[in-house]
């Protein structure tokens, strides 16, 4: 195990934006009353709250606990609402922008309320219903597809000779993951409870045993989910042998 690299994964939801107000209110507008395109939403008062605690809980629990002075990588969803929030984080290096941490393209149906989606496209919003993590939108982007570009960033950090890397992402981003970061099955991945990934939510990953604090494996075995702002209480557990 001498020749094998400590790594220490951490992916981020962005904290609360415009667009999850808008979606949280049972008056949702309409596409064609949305003050701003679903892309150019912005993080609010309240989640910069949340990513600022968030960021707290992320120098204090997993860098200064494994003595990390900065993420060798850290990278954004170039969206405003993800930027906003590394800001919000307040970690001491640049941001890289990276493409493949971009929100899901939903395609015709972005910015539409659920009943819009059913009323407009009934077969789509049947699919979805059925099989959300193969239904395309119309003109949109699969979570399947999503998660083999969220797979394949993760693969590149795997394979580099970065110990540590910190993606701040969106929520379908991290619900794509769970397949390359082997959180759960393909069987599985329709039954999680995507209401349960937060915002400024944090999903830690690392090959480092939190017990015995030596590198265990090539894998990333041990996982933490938290969201600092609600409570940090949760500790790393092992996925699979």
């Amino acid at each position: 195990m001498n020749n094998i690299r400590p790594k220490h994964l951490v992916l981020v939801r962005h904290g609360e934006s415009e667009g999850d107000v808008r979606r949280s209110k049972m008056d949702q507008p309409t596409r064609n009353v949305l003050k701003k395109h679903p892309r150019d939403e912005e993080q609010t008062e309240l989640g910069h709250r949340q990513s600022l605690i968030t960021g707290r809980w992320i120098l204090k629990h997993i860098l200064q606990r494994n003595n990390i002075e900065c993420f060798d990588w850290q990278m954004t969803s170039p969206l405003i609402r993800t930027i906003q929030s590394t800001e919000s984080l307040s970690l001491n290096k640049p941001w890289i922008e990276e493409p493949k941490l971009l929100e899901r393209d939903r395609g015709l149906i972005q910015g539409m309320t659920r009943a819009e989606h059913q009323a407009e496209y009934p077969n789509s919003f049947t699919e979805m219903k059925e099989h959300p993590y193969y239904w395309r939108p119309p003109n949109g982007e699969s979570l399947l597809r999503v998660s083999m570009r969220i797979g394949e960033l993760i693969n590149s950090f795997m394979e580099s000779d970065a110990n540590s890397a910190i993606f701040m992402t969106h929520r379908d981003l991290i619900w794509s993951s769970y397949l390359p970061l082997m959180i759960t099955s393909v069987e599985n991945i329709e039954s999680v409870d995507t209401e349960k990934i937060e915002n400024s939510q944090i999903t830690y990953c690392t090959n480092v045993n939190p017990h015995t604090r030596k590198v265990e494996s090539t894998e990333l075995l041990w996982i933490q989910t938290t969201t600092p702002w609600k409570s940090s209480d949760s500790e790393l557990r092992k996925l699979h042998s």
